[in-house]
């Protein structure tokens, strides 16, 4: 050592003062047994080596019972932590205010005259149904998934006068009566969870919902539910929304001469003289290639007027009709699994009937062998 160095007694009672009080250690780990430890303490030009003493007999049983302690402790946070899981569970499981439900399907709309009473003793009202995807699946196949919403809104009809005596019209929403299928939360009302929603909002006592569901256990053979779909919805086929962004197949082009000879065809659309464009989607593009569409294929014919020109030619006028096959061998499996649509120019509403979806389709069955289509793909 050199005169800059501390004594040996310095480093003794440096070592004395680390030396561990009596009692175990503790650690958000819990305790851990105690071994002897090497100390090493730092003199400005060596090291000296101090051997703490290992843990006594006492240290050891006292480690012992503070280990079952914090086991005790752990599991009551563990069981605490399912209590307070299970009450997030039983908050979660009120139904939800069905956001955005005015863009679903609508399903049907009942009307009760202000002078007469519906069996539930309601007079002046306008109901409408509507049903989220899940729930249109449901309806189409008796059985609803967990996530159907069906959403019955009530509004009161008011009689207007005058002119328009015999007229109702829409006034303020009085309720939106809400089902929603999930078999897990709502075990014990057959699967359903039912809310009502009044104009400012306030839910069912747990009395009324146990009201709603005594009501519609009546129901247990079509899943609890009242309402079916009805045929101009389910006969409905969706506009073919951006169709001019698909793959344009062909024209045929029918001049007014023609006319005569083109509307002797057994087909019931209005069939004009005009341009006619046809256009397939993605999927209707892999049945082209195939000869197998897939669901969700689409097939796209635009009706334009033939607008004759000064030269002896034409061109395009005014777009009259968009024709629309769309391929859901579920929903229409009653006509070769093709949904057959008519919409006229700005219109997004289906004008074809039932009737005149079996016309469709007896048209196309000479065409089964191709899929029921008529249009073909040229590679170019």
């Amino acid at each position: 050592m050199n005169d800059h160095s501390p004594s040996r007694n310095v480093i003794a009672g440096a070592a004395s003062r680390v030396r561990p009080a009596p009692g175990p250690l503790q650690s958000h780990e819990g305790p851990v047994r105690q071994k002897p430890v090497l100390l090493l303490l730092r003199a400005p030009h060596n090291l000296t080596t101090v051997t703490l003493p290992a843990a006594t007999a006492m240290e050891e049983r006292a480690m012992k019972t503070n280990r079952k302690r914090i086991a005790r402790g752990r599991v009551a946070c563990l069981i605490f932590s399912m209590i307070a899981c299970g009450a997030t569970a039983a908050e979660n499981s009120e139904v939800a205010f069905p956001e955005g439900y005015r863009s679903w399907q609508h399903v049907k709309s009942v009307v009760v005259e202000p002078d007469h009473k519906s069996p539930t003793g309601e007079t002046g009202k306008i109901f409408h149904f509507y049903a989220n995807p899940q729930a249109v699946d449901g309806y189409r196949e008796g059985k609803f998934p967990n996530g159907a919403i069906i959403v019955r809104e009530t509004l009161r009809a008011i009689a207007n006068e005058g002119e328009s005596k015999n007229v109702l019209t829409e006034g303020t929403r009085t309720a939106l009566d809400v089902m929603a299928k999930d078999d897990r939360l709502y075990k014990e009302t057959g699967g359903w969870g039912f809310e009502t929603f009044d104009s400012n909002n306030a839910r069912l006592s747990e009395q009324g919902r146990a009201q709603c569901y005594a009501c519609h256990s009546k129901q247990k053979d079509h899943d609890l539910v009242f309402t079916t779909l009805s045929q101009a919805a389910e006969m409905g086929t969706p506009y073919p929304e951006g169709y001019r962004q698909w793959t344009f197949l062909h024209s045929s082009m029918v001049s007014p001469a023609t006319f005569e000879v083109f509307a002797k065809k057994p087909c019931e659309k209005p069939c004009m003289g005009g341009m006619f464009h046809f256009y397939a989607n993605d999927k209707a593009m892999t049945g082209l290639r195939t000869g197998a569409y897939p669901d969700g294929a689409i097939l796209a014919e635009e009706m334009l007027d033939w607008v004759p020109t000064a030269s002896g030619g034409a061109k395009e006028g005014q777009r009259r009709l968009i024709g629309v096959m769309v391929r859901n061998s579920q929903r229409y499996s009653a006509t070769g699994g093709w949904g057959y649509g008519m919409f006229d120019d700005g219109s997004n509403i289906d004008r074809l009937d039932a009737k005149q979806h079996e016309a469709c389709y007896q048209c196309h069955i000479p065409r089964k062998d191709q899929g029921y289509v008529f249009t073909v793909y040229r590679q170019r």
